[in-house]
């Protein structure tokens, strides 16, 4: 273990936000002796007993029974990459940046599907996911949980993650509503932040899942402008409730109470993890009360009904756990998402033929990390396939030989390295490096620099490969491999994916939601951030969790506003290492074509992409809007569609985009409200933030 403190704060943790894996729930089936015939009578048969304990969770994870009814308990779970926390074979699908890596709509919306159907299995109703917070600050020990930089991505990824889940009678809570953006004391900041930064930048991505049809949503721990988010009246009451018309359950995130009043009148349904702060079961409450508990109690009736829980089985026997069809489209989910970052002379991919000897260097010898830590940290799947096993499983006419630790001091371990064919160093962070609860390092362990330099020494036709939830620190050790892959976490098919890419068994398609910066002062978000970041104080992390009275609350100000990503670098600079929606394949391509049809009401994009290469191999057409005029509240481009395109070698495909007045609509602080943009603009497609191959004349939306 490289970190023995943080090996122990993570055990912590495991106990903490009750990860250890529980027995599955046992068999209730639907009572059809007590039938109710819509939410109005049965709320009218609850007493008030009933609904004050329906209202707070019971047993960690689950929202008590209504035993007048006859209604059983429903459970939760988290999280986003496959069920967590039940003691069940179940599948560990990529962690969600990587799923936004994808850009992949159709893929995303199978593995939800896939993780919805392991969740019947177990008797799970409500999964605690997806994350869309925003990737804020690079070091966010959470950014692994979300979908990159952009909510545009991040809207259309977790919306198709809503639709696929929900299709197949279990709900989300789309979460962490708003603006938890950093993990760093994450009980006792405050995100001080203007409107029209959350309206644009941090809130589109929950109003996409809503407009998804989403029935629930989870909120924040941190203060969002000096109220916190479980009981923030303008971000639940008016824009939730009101503009939105959300009329679903809000949850609490686990012990993210601090009041009784605020969050009971205009905050949270649903306090989690057990009762704290809303009224016992036993307590007398006066009439503008008891309207305010059968709001909550119908709003959390609202997502049952919508998803048939009370009408069906908790569990569904018949639905089978860890299936090959479910790792089928993990694994598929792993290939579509590694990015290949570099690849120097095509050293990529790799002849098996010309390929006898190979050593795997690094921490990760004997298993791949799976996910970030915390609660989406699926036990089952850890430690994941090694790739030496996997080469040896596989590419048997190798001679594979792994090393770890100061394996460079050993001369004969050396005099192997020098003499391979190819070197393939595995690095990167862990559960432990990287998780709920507290930031993570911006650089590269020490070791795993050493392993770098060493090999690439030694041997220049090294490939690294880095796991990570994010960017991180590459400008002093980048120039050295020949080829660089970003591995994010894979769940349980990383080194499968990993050796199938490096051996051309298909073509890598993976793209960035998140920019590169060569430094980490590049980034504008981190000039106001603590500089002790990546330290882990045992205080901060226990201390003050739901307690108002323990420990103060300090500011985090949004001062860079809308130059988040892509939007600086872009907008303002400085040039990234690697800009967003970047990756290479192994083939080619070619847009041409473009062309715009103004209709009534939207505007049609037409354009050509053509496969000019001789490998298979898919692409990821992007969509950005240039407003004729920018300006750092008004940013130089914005993402506003995409589409994976797959195309045999030499084949053309013809591919449309349509936009509407929402694609050109901001918010205007002055006036409050939103309007339409009547600046010309300019359609720009390509295979990147700065790969732009086509660019139309300025027009504007009818």
């Amino acid at each position: 273990m490289r970190n023995d403190f943080k090996a122990s704060l993570f055990q912590y943790i495991m106990s903490t936000y009750h990860m250890q894996l529980r027995p599955v729930p046992q068999q209730i089936p639907r009572n059809e002796s007590c039938p109710y015939e819509d939410i109005d009578s049965l709320l009218a048969g609850m007493s008030r007993k009933e609904k004050l304990e329906v209202i707070a969770g019971v047993d960690g994870f689950c929202i008590p029974a209504i035993p007048s009814r006859k209604l059983p308990p429903v459970w939760t779970s988290d999280a986003t990459s496959g069920v967590r926390g039940v003691d069940a074979p179940v599948t560990a699908f990529p962690a969600p940046i990587a799923m936004a890596a994808s850009f992949d709509r159709e893929l995303i919306f199978k593995a939800a599907q896939a993780i919805a159907r392991e969740c019947r299995a177990l008797g799970i109703s409500i999964l605690l996911g997806p994350g869309v917070n925003i990737a804020r600050v690079p070091v966010n020990g959470r950014n692994f949980e979300y979908l990159g930089e952009d909510p545009y991505l991040a809207g259309e990824m977790a919306s198709e993650y809503v639709k696929g889940m929900q299709s197949k009678g279990v709900g989300v809570t789309v979460k962490h509503f708003a603006c938890n953006n950093s993990e760093y004391d994450r009980h006792k900041t405050n995100s001080v932040i203007d409107e029209k930064t959350l309206r644009e930048l941090y809130l589109p991505p929950f109003k996409a899942c809503v407009d998804s049809g989403a029935v629930g949503i989870m909120t924040s721990y941190n203060q969002v402008n000096g109220q916190y988010a479980s009981e923030n009246y303008f971000l639940i009451e008016q824009i939730l409730r009101k503009e939105w018309g959300f009329e679903y359950m809000i949850v609490s995130d686990w012990n993210s109470l601090y009041s009784r009043d605020g969050a009971f009148e205009h905050g949270v349904d649903l306090e989690m993890p057990k009762r704290k702060y809303f009224p016992p079961s036993d307590e007398i409450l006066t009439e503008v009360e008891e309207q305010i508990l059968d709001r909550k109690v119908r709003h959390i009736l609202n997502t049952f009904e919508a998803l048939g829980v009370y009408n069906r089985d908790l569990i569904e026997g018949r639905l089978a756990l860890h299936s090959p069809g479910n790792e089928e489209v993990a694994l598929q989910l792993a290939k579509d998402s590694l990015v290949l970052l570099k690849n120097d002379l095509h050293f990529l991919p790799i002849k098996k033929s010309k390929c006898t000897k190979i050593a795997v260097i690094g921490p990760f010898i004997h298993g791949e990390p799976t996910g970030g830590g915390g609660s989406s940290f699926i036990k089952q799947s850890y430690p994941g396939e090694s790739i030496p096993h996997v080469l040896e499983q596989n590419y048997c006419q190798s001679t594979v030989r792994s090393f770890s630790g100061k394996w460079y001091r050993n001369r004969e371990n050396t005099a192997y390295v020098a003499s391979c064919d190819a070197v393939i160093v595995s690095a990167g962070f862990t559960h432990i490096d990287e998780s709920e609860a507290y930031d993570r390092r911006w650089t590269l362990h020490d070791s795993d620099i050493e392993d770098i330099r060493h090999a690439c020494e030694l041997n220049a036709d090294t490939v690294v490969i880095i796991h990570s939830g994010g960017a991180l620190e590459m400008s002093s050790w980048v120039h050295l491999p020949k080829a660089v892959i970003f591995a994010w976490y894979q769940g349980a098919y990383s080194a499968r994916a990993v050796t199938s890419l490096l051996f051309g068994e298909y073509s890598p398609s993976g793209r960035l939601p998140v920019s590169f910066a060569k430094n980490l002062d590049d980034y504008l978000s981190m000039k106001n951030y603590p500089e002790d970041f990546s330290s882990i104080s045992l205080k901060r992390i226990q201390t003050g969790q739901g307690d108002p009275e323990v420990r103060s609350v300090w500011p985090i100000s949004y001062d860079e506003k809308l130059l988040v990503g892509y939007r600086q670098f872009d907008t303002v600079g400085p040039e990234p290492l690697f800009p967003f929606g970047f990756g290479m394949s192994y083939s080619d391509f070619t847009l041409t074509d473009l062309e715009i049809r103004l209709n009534a009401d939207s505007v049609d994009i037409f354009c050509t992409i053509t496969n000019t290469g001789e490998i298979d191999s898919a692409q990821v057409i992007q969509l950005y809007l240039r407003p004729e005029h920018f300006s750092e509240q008004k940013v130089f481009q914005q993402l506003r569609g995409f589409e994976k395109v797959f195309l045999h070698a030499k084949e053309t495909k013809k591919i449309i985009f349509n936009l509407t007045d929402e694609d050109v609509t901001f918010w205007d602080e002055t006036e409050r409200k939103y309007y339409k943009d009547e600046d010309r603009f300019t359609v720009c497609l390509g295979f990147s933030s700065r790969e732009i191959l086509l660019e139309s004349e300025p027009i504007k939306m009818p």
